[in-house]
């Protein structure tokens, strides 16, 4: 018997698709008449929430929409004549001489964002997945890809652009934040981005609005944070003191080095928000509840009858980075935070405390209570 025997080969077709690319926006210099309500925050879990109103130029459309489904009627000749003009530009922007053909879609709103890093170059890490809480008017994003450039949303409104959005925490490392608004043209079946010329940034203050030039990559000004000093309470206990070494080795002008019980957890720390501190000095002072010694030269101990005193002095020796260390009360200390680019940064001094004897100075239980200040450098 004869066997014939076939062979099926099969063969894969391995189809490799180039990924689609984001048509380049046109930019349209009379897209938004200004911006309003401008908001930049730094919030405690190191997110950043953004808000601002775009006001959008009169006539773009023959009709318009707002919100609520309620059409403004624009039916003089005026404004067809200015509604005209719009489309004259967008005729020269793409290249279309036949303007009968050009409409700005009604149902579209476009925005895309703008991150700079602390040394004021683009931020080009951050993506739409970054940002939570992204709306136009109440609505979401409709886009499918990743890109913070071209945001597309569904629309009605051509009277503004209400927008906000949170960039999640630990994202920036410095909040530099510029955005711009647009619409999609179509002509011939063909759609063109169309992004407004004059963006929005945030003035340091985070309360106002400011110009931003989506084309030039100039940086907008960095949101000043406010540091939000913390410092922990605590409590400096000293090792018992032998009164007779107390009295035999000290004097007004020379002090004993008293111990501290467990040091190593009680040094001076501060802790602040690192975000948004660059060159920013502050000033360390302290004040004290006994008050000074005669000559202001050292705080004062007082024993619990009221009637008995030791006078100290305390030096903060620098560490985590501090560079200098400083006494109290003499001195005030200057320091430069450190800009680590967000979460909580902190600076320690370990303290250390000589004793000084005084006329009235006797066996007992001393006490003194430290207040310390940090201000901003005038």
């Amino acid at each position: 018997m004869k066997v014939k025997n076939k062979s099926l080969f099969f063969g894969l077709l391995l189809l490799i698709l180039s990924p689609t690319a984001m048509a380049a926006p046109y930019f349209y210099s009379n897209y938004v008449k200004g911006y309003s309500n401008c908001s930049v925050k730094l919030l405690d879990d190191d997110s950043v929430e953004v808000s601002f109103l775009a006001n959008l130029a009169d006539n773009m459309s023959e009709r318009r929409r707002k919100d609520d489904g309620e059409y403004i009627s624009e039916h003089d000749n005026n404004k067809y004549d200015l509604h005209t003009e719009h489309a004259r530009q967008w005729g020269k922007l793409i290249g279309e001489p036949n303007i009968e053909d050009i409409t700005l879609k009604h149902q579209e709103a476009l925005l895309s964002l703008y991150f700079y890093d602390s040394n004021n170059s683009p931020d080009t890490n951050i993506q739409l997945n970054d940002i939570s809480d992204i709306l136009l008017n109440k609505t979401p994003p409709i886009n499918s890809n990743n890109s913070i450039r071209n945001i597309k949303f569904k629309n009605i409104n051509l009277i503004n652009y209400r927008v906000s959005f949170r960039v999640s925490p630990h994202v920036l490392k410095s909040i530099r934040i510029g955005a711009t608004v647009g619409g999609t043209l179509t002509s011939n079946k063909q759609e063109y981005p169309l992004l407004s010329t004059i963006g929005v940034s945030f003035n340091p203050s985070g309360n106002g609005c400011g110009f931003f030039d989506p084309q030039s990559g100039i940086a907008p000004p960095a949101l000043k944070v406010d540091p939000k000093f913390s410092l922990a309470s605590a409590i400096w206990q000293l090792k018992p003191v032998d009164l007779d070494h107390l009295l035999d080795n000290t004097s007004e002008d020379k002090g004993l080095h008293a111990l501290l019980v467990n040091p190593q957890a009680n040094e001076f720390c501060i802790s602040y928000h690192a975000m948004g501190t660059k060159d920013t000095r502050y000033m360390i002072n302290a004040s004290n509840s006994h008050g000074l010694s005669a000559d202001n030269q050292q705080f004062r101990l007082i024993e619990k009858s009221g009637k008995n005193i030791i006078n100290y002095h305390l030096e903060l020796e620098g560490g985590g980075g501090t560079k200098l260390s400083f006494s109290l009360p003499e001195n005030k200390k200057f320091i430069q935070l450190r800009d680590t680019g967000g979460g909580m940064e902190q600076m320690c001094w370990s303290p250390k405390i000589r004793l000084y004897r005084t006329a009235t100075t006797d066996k007992g239980h001393y006490s003194d209570t430290l207040n310390f200040t940090i201000t901003p450098q005038a």
